[in-house]
C-alpha cells in the first residue's frame, strides 16, 4: 500500500489514519464492495470485562504499583437504575498498560465480609497500599474503603482490610477505622468517604503514613506502623477531629476553609519523586471540583498543617457521567493519570468504567490540564475528509454542569463544524452490533467519549450516547463501509439500522440519505501528495430559501474544491440547474451544481427550500371602543386563519395610510388581535388593516393587505 500523508495538514502528524485498500477505480454508484478500515486498539476504557470476556461495569478507580505489575481496583457497579449499588470490590492486573487482566473480586460489602456494614450494597472508592508488618516480618497489602456503618448511627464510615497478596481476599479489621461518628461535627452522614494513603519517610528520617479523605469536608491524619489504627499525635491517649490549628489527631475542615477550593469529595494524594526514587516537592491533591464533578488539584508543603494552594481545574465534567474519581501513579518513568466516565454501553454515573491519560508536569511543577478521550494512551485517532476537504467535526460544547442535559443525544456533525482540533479527531472500533464483521464500524469522538456517530432514522444523524446498551441503539451505532459512491479511492458509511442509507453531507451538515448525490456521501481517510487531480467538489448555500414562484438563484452558493493531495480551495466558474428548479410547489428540492477543471467534471447538490408565498387574509373585522378611565381605544381585530408563518396588523386615516399597531405569530387556537392606542379618535373612521407573512432567509416577505373600515365608538 501507499504510504499516505494526512490531509491538509489540518490536524497534528500524530492523527494516525486507516488505509483504505487498493480499489478498482470504475464503479457504479449502486456498487457495495466492502472496505475494511483499520480499527483503533488499546484504546479507553481500560478493564470493563470480566475474564470471559462479559461487560462489567466499575468505578471509583484507585492503583497500587507493585513491582513490575500496576494493579487497578474499582467499586463493581450493577445498578440497573440511577441509583448505586456496588456490591463488591473487583480488581485488574497490568504489566504494560496495554492489556488489563481480570484478576476478580477482591473483597465483598455485604455483611459476611464487613461485619460492621450497613447496606451490604456499597462498595465505594477505596485505595491499596503495601507495607512491610514488623510483627509478621513480611509485606502485606492494606485495603482502605468506605461504606456505610451500622454502628455509626448509620453514617459512612473508614475501613480497613488485610491480605498477604494485592488479589485477595481480604480480611477485614473487624471494626471501622474511622467512624462517621467520630468526626464532628459533620455536615453529612457521607463527609466520611473515600479514602486515600501515601507512605514515605520524611525529612526528620522517620516513616509517615498519611490517611486523608472526605466528601463535603477534607481530613487527613497519620496511621501507626501497624497501618490499621490511627495515631495519637497529640499524646492524650485518644483520637479526636479537630480543625487546623486545634489539638487534634485527625485534622479536617470544609474545603473552601483550608484553601481546597470547591471541594467535593475523592481526594487522592500524591508526591513526585526525585531519580533515586526519593519524595521531592510539594505534596499534590487531586479531588473532584464542583457539580457535575470537575478534576482539579491542590498543592501543600505539610500535609498536616490543613493550608493548601489551589492549582487549577484539570479535567471538565465527563460527557458520561455525573461523578469522577482520580488515581494518580508513576510507572516505567512516567505518571498516569486514571479516572471514571459512563463511556461503556448501557453508562452513566452509576455505571462506570476506567479510563486512563499520562500526567504532563510543567518546569514550575504544575500541572497541565487533561482531557477525557477515547483514544487514552494507546489508541489511534482518525481524520475523516469531506467532500470540501473540510474534516468531518461535531460541534463545539463545553459539557454542562447541569443533570438534564444528559445524557448527550443531539449533537451536530458536519463539515469542519467544530472549532477545536479534537473535535475532528475520531477513533473507530468494531461495529457495535456485530464486532466479528471487519466490514462494521462504529465511530466514537475523541474528545466527548462515549458519544457515538448515531443514525436516528433514515434522514437524521447525531453524536450520541449508547444510554441505554440496547441492541437496537448497537445498531443505529453501527455503520458499514463500502467502496466510495463517487470515487473508490473513497469510502462511503451505509447504516446498518437502514440499509441503503448513507452518511452524507447535506449543506454542510453530516445527514442520511439515499446516496444519491454519491460526492456528498463519499468520505476521504488519506491523501496521496503526488496527485494534485480533483477528487471533488462541495456545495453550501447559507440562504437556501426562495420564495414560491420566483427562481431560484445559485449565486451565493460556495463551491469548494478538494484535490487528491488533500489540499482545497473555494472556486467559481460553476454551473448549476437552477433555472430548471421547480418553483410552483412548496418543499424541499434539490440543486445540482457541476465544475469542470481540465478533463474532470464533478457534481454535488444542495437542498433548496421554496418556501410557501404567504396567504391573503380572508374575514376581516374591527372594533374600536374608547376607555374612558383610560383615556385610550381598545382596538380588537379578527380574520380567518391564513397560511403564513404570522400577521403585520396596522391602521389608517386613509387606505392607503398604513400605522403599525402590532404582529402576532400564527396560531391555530384565535385568529384574534387586541391592543389599545391613544392615537385614535372617538367618532372617527378609520381603515384597519392586516397582511401575513413568511420568512425566507430571515427575512418577511408579505401578502397584500386586507382592509376594513370601523368608526371609533
Amino acid at each position: 500500500m501507499l504510504r499516505k500523508r494526512l490531509l491538509a495538514g489540518l490536524l497534528a502528524a500524530v492523527l494516525a489514519l486507516p488505509v483504505i485498500p487498493a480499489l478498482p477505480e470504475a464503479r457504479a454508484a449502486e456498487a457495495t464492495a466492502d472496505v475494511q478500515l483499520e480499527k483503533s486498539v488499546g484504546q479507553n476504557p481500560i478493564g470493563g470485562s470480566d475474564a470471559q470476556g462479559n461487560r462489567i461495569y466499575g468505578g471509583d478507580p484507585s492503583v497500587l504499583v507493585d513491582g513490575d505489575t500496576v494493579y487497578l481496583y474499582t467499586g463493581h457497579d450493577v445498578a440497573k437504575t440511577e441509583a448505586y449499588d456496588i456490591t463488591e470490590w473487583i480488581c485488574y492486573s497490568t504489566k504494560d498498560l496495554k492489556s488489563w487482566n481480570y484478576e476478580g473480586v477482591i473483597m465483598g460489602a455485604d455483611k459476611k465480609s464487613i461485619t460492621w456494614a450497613d447496606t451490604g450494597k456499597d462498595a465505594w472508592a477505596a485505595q491499596m497500599e503495601k507495607h512491610y508488618d514488623p510483627k509478621d516480618k513480611k509485606d502485606k497489602y492494606y485495603f482502605y474503603y468506605c461504606t456505610w456503618d451500622a454502628t455509626s448511627e448509620g453514617k459512612q464510615s473508614i475501613g480497613v482490610a488485610v491480605s498477604e497478596s494485592p488479589t485477595g481476599p481480604f480480611e477485614d479489621i473487624g471494626q471501622p477505622l474511622v467512624k462517621g461518628t467520630l468526626t464532628t461535627p459533620e455536615s453529612s452522614g457521607w463527609n466520611d468517604i473515600d479514602p486515600t494513603v501515601w507512605v514515605e519517610k520524611g525529612a526528620d528520617g522517620q516513616e509517615h503514613r498519611y490517611l486523608a479523605w472526605g466528601n463535603g469536608k477534607f481530613y487527613v491524619c497519620e496511621l501507626n506502623e501497624d497501618m490499621i489504627s490511627v495515631k495519637d499525635i497529640n499524646g492524650d491517649g485518644k483520637i479526636t477531629a479537630g480543625a487546623p490549628g486545634e489539638s487534634a489527631d485527625i485534622i479536617g475542615d470544609t474545603g473552601s476553609k483550608l484553601g481546597v477550593r470547591s471541594f467535593t469529595e475523592a481526594p487522592w494524594l500524591y508526591r513526585r519523586k526525585d531519580a533515586q526514587g526519593n519524595p521531592t516537592g510539594p505534596y499534590y491533591l487531586f479531588y473532584a471540583f464542583g457539580w457535575r464533578e470537575q478534576m482539579a488539584y491542590a498543592t501543600t508543603d505539610d500535609l498536616m498543617s490543613g493550608e493548601w494552594t489551589f492549582g487549577k481545574v484539570l479535567m471538565p465534567p465527563a460527557a458520561t457521567s455525573n461523578t469522577n474519581h482520580m488515581a494518580v501513579f508513576d510507572f516505567n518513568g512516567k505518571t498516569y493519570f486514571i479516572y471514571h466516565n459512563g463511556s461503556l454501553p448501557g453508562g452513566s454515573g452509576f455505571r462506570r468504567v476506567a479510563c486512563i491519560a499520562e500526567v504532563v508536569f510543567e518546569e514550575d511543577g504544575s500541572v497541565k490540564e487533561i482531557p477525557e478521550t477515547a483514544a487514552g494512551i494507546n489508541g489511534t485517532k482518525t481524520a475523516i475528509c469531506t467532500n470540501s476537504g473540510k474534516l468531518l467535526s461535531h460541534e463545539t460544547f463545553v459539557n454542562s454542569s447541569s443533570d438534564s442535559r444528559y445524557p448527550y443525544t443531539a449533537v451536530k456533525v458536519g463539515a469542519g463544524l467544530g472549532t477545536e482540533e479534537a473535535d475532528a479527531q475520531w477513533v473507530l472500533t468494531e461495529g457495535k452490533s456485530d464486532p466479528a464483521n471487519a466490514a462494521l464500524v462504529s465511530i466514537q469522538s475523541e474528545n466527548k467519549p462515549g458519544l457515538y456517530l448515531t443514525v436516528n432514522s433514515e434522514t437524521d444523524v447525531t453524536l450520541a450516547q449508547d444510554a441505554d446498551g440496547s441492541a437496537d441503539t448497537a445498531k443505529k451505532q453501527t455503520l458499514h463501509s463500502v467502496q466510495g459512491l463517487a470515487d473508490a479511492k473513497g469510502v462511503s458509511f451505509e447504516s446498518a439500522a437502514y440499509p441503503g442509507r448513507y452518511l452524507t453531507i447535506v449543506n454542510g451538515v453530516l445527514a442520511v440519505t439515499d446516496g444519491s448525490d454519491a460526492v456528498a456521501a463519499t468520505f476521504y481517510m488519506n491523501a496521496d501528495e503526488n496527485d494534485a487531480s480533483l477528487r471533488s467538489i462541495a456545495v453550501t448555500m447559507d440562504k437556501n430559501e426562495f420564495l414560491q414562484g420566483t427562481k431560484v438563484n445559485a449565486k451565493n452558493a460556495v463551491v469548494t474544491a478538494l484535490y487528491a493531495n488533500g489540499k482545497s480551495k473555494e472556486v467559481t466558474g460553476y454551473t448549476s440547474d437552477a433555472d430548471a428548479v421547480d418553483t410552483k410547489t412548496a418543499g424541499t428540492k434539490t440543486l445540482t451544481v457541476t465544475y469542470t477543471e481540465g478533463s474532470v467534471t464533478k457534481t454535488s447538490t444542495v437542498p433548496v427550500v421554496i418556501v410557501a408565498a404567504p396567504a391573503r387574509v380572508k374575514g376581516l373585522s374591527a372594533t374600536a371602543k374608547t376607555v374612558k378611565k383610560k383615556k385610550k381605544v381598545k382596538v380588537s381585530v379578527s380574520w380567518k386563519t391564513a397560511a403564513c408563518a404570522g400577521y403585520e396588523i396596522s391602521y389608517g386615516a386613509k387606505k392607503s395610510q398604513h400605522n403599525k399597531l402590532g404582529t402576532k405569530k400564527q396560531s391555530v387556537k384565535k385568529a384574534s388581535y387586541t391592543c389599545s392606542s391613544k392615537k385614535l379618535k372617538k367618532g372617527k373612521k378609520y381603515y384597519f388593516h392586516i397582511r401575513s407573512y413568511v420568512k425566507v432567509n430571515g427575512e418577511k416577505r408579505y401578502s397584500a393587505y386586507t382592509s376594513v373600515q370601523a368608526k371609533v365608538k
